[in-house]
């Protein structure tokens, strides 16, 4: 069986780092761009508003001919195919397209959500899902897969070695706001008083509070970047605000044999969990010194969260 993967790295390129073990493999055709055109007309045709309940009337005026001939090419060649979509990628796809694919070529239709359902970045691809009759549906986030029905999905993150270390740091936390800021701060400010060096950004910085010195904020940095700051840290920081799937800092704790610290309670359910690695948090002053200080035996990682066992997996469900 074939599969094309429509990752959206052209508008992210962090989906082609997540997926990157996929572009190896034989069976798999990565595909960062995505079809889009320039013209106003194109983008008042996709607004989130016009396609919250049902796509809007006449997109199949956009259909892609050059996707249309990477599809068709694919099928005519294989004895299956499987185009996989994420959430983002999926609302650049015309609803009207897929139908045909599915009817005319026989093409098995995948998307996985790698961000919550009530996500304003999920708003379109859970529309079409009313619409287009997906063949298998999968939620990095259990609590939605549980409640929609779907499949959980967490191999979605390719391991890539950082080109050098960046600085040293006893805890480590760069990523956006989102309304984490006040944990986040007042994290910082027990562990520096534990005497232990955070290194912590906080982009998007939300309220009027008075920022504290020794906090970058508003410093976005490329993931290559961060890769360096994770080799460099001995913990690394998972803060949610709510309920939420699992982010890629468990993922990286495991990949790169790091400790880990969170609030998710999800992370109890994650494979891979182990409480002398990664230790559960309701509030800063669950954090002790000695999580710092003492050694642990961190699990060897076997690329366990890679998407090759998604692939793995959809081509014994499908064949």
């Amino acid at each position: 069986m074939r599969f094309i993967c429509f990752t959206a790295g052209e508008e992210n390129p962090l989906f082609d780092r997540m997926f990157a073990d996929l572009a190896g493999d034989s069976r798999v055709r990565m595909v960062s761009g995505l079809p889009r055109h320039s013209s106003a007309l194109w983008k008042l045709h996709h607004k989130r508003g016009l396609n919250r309940k049902r796509p809007a009337p006449f997109r199949s005026v956009w259909s892609d001919k050059a996707f249309e001939a990477m599809v068709r090419e694919e099928a005519s060649a294989s004895t299956g195919l499987c185009l996989l979509f994420n959430n983002f990628s999926l609302r650049f796809f015309e609803p009207s397209q897929l139908k045909h694919w599915k009817k005319d070529y026989g093409v098995k239709l995948v998307l996985c959500f790698i961000d919550r359902a009530v996500s304003w970045f999920s708003a379109e691809a859970l529309m079409l899902t009313e619409h287009v009759d997906f063949d298998r549906i999968y939620s990095y986030s259990r609590p939605d897969a549980e409640s929609m029905g779907w499949e959980f999905f967490d191999c979605y993150y390719s391991k890539a070695e950082a080109e050098g270390e960046g600085e040293e740091s006893d805890l480590y936390f760069w990523g956006s706001d989102t309304g984490r800021r006040k944990m986040l701060e007042e994290i910082f400010l027990h562990v520096t008083g534990l005497g232990k060096k955070v290194r912590m950004g906080i982009c998007y910085a939300q309220g009027d509070s008075p920022r504290l010195p020794g906090i970058s904020y508003d410093e976005p940095r490329e993931y290559e970047e961060i890769l360096k700051d994770i080799a460099g840290a001995k913990v690394l920081l998972d803060i949610i605000d709510g309920k939420g799937g699992v982010s890629l800092r468990y993922h990286e704790a495991a990949a790169y044999g790091k400790k880990l610290i969170s609030n998710n309670p999800e992370i109890k359910r994650m494979r891979l969990y182990d409480p002398c690695q990664m230790l559960y948090i309701t509030s800063c002053s669950d954090i002790p010194a000695s999580f710092f200080e003492e050694e642990a035996a961190i699990q060897p990682y076997s690329g366990e969260f890679s998407p090759l066992h998604w692939i793995d997996q959809l081509e014994k469900y499908f064949i």
